[in-house]
């Protein structure tokens, strides 16, 4: 299994730079004779090497990371293919599921104070509610959102820091805890 990114033992499915590729495996073993081979490439389709053209690795190789000479192109999935061939000149192949560029932040979409409609004020110690819809990313998906409450005056001062949520679209923020 070819293993996307660099941290071993992790496969990644989205990265945001454009300007490198890396993957990673266990080193290939034949129980008949010995790997003497390995190749590897980088191609903007499985088993294509169209990024990175075929080169040459140490045959215990397990790892690979590219600076590229052209950027990918964001929003486009590519794949790392690695090849290994025995003495007995017999070769196998094995290509990443594949990782996603995405090195654009989500389109934006509308935040409502309050349950139903809007609020502009509120009275002492009520609690805070808002929601929120319409934020899209085409590349990656929006995987978690994070709140914070501010004061609209001074937007550096937040009583009530930013916190992940999750992939929920509303929140309730108890008067107690609001400042």
């Amino acid at each position: 299994m070819i293993l996307d990114g660099s941290k071993e033992g992790d496969d990644i499915d989205v990265q945001e730079s454009k300007n490198s590729i890396a993957a990673h495996w266990l080193a290939f073993e034949d129980p008949d004779s010995d790997v003497i081979k390995v190749k590897w490439c980088a191609g903007s389709s499985s088993g294509a090497c169209d990024v990175v053209k075929e080169r040459q690795l140490k045959p215990e190789s397990t790892f690979v990371r590219e600076v590229l000479k052209h950027p990918m192109l964001n929003g486009l999935r590519y794949f790392v293919t690695v090849s290994a061939t025995n003495s007995a000149g017999v070769t196998t192949s094995l290509t990443s599921d594949g990782v996603t560029v995405d090195d654009t932040p989500p389109i934006p979409g509308s935040v409502i104070d309050g349950i139903v409609s809007d609020v502009d004020f509120l009275n002492g110690e009520d609690d805070i509610n808002a929601h929120w819809f319409g934020f899209v990313d085409l590349e990656s998906g929006i995987e978690s959102y994070q709140v914070a409450l501010c004061d609209v005056r001074n937007l550096s001062s937040c009583p009530q820091p930013f916190l992940r949520v999750g992939e929920a679209t509303n929140v309730s923020i108890t008067g107690k805890n609001a400042g």
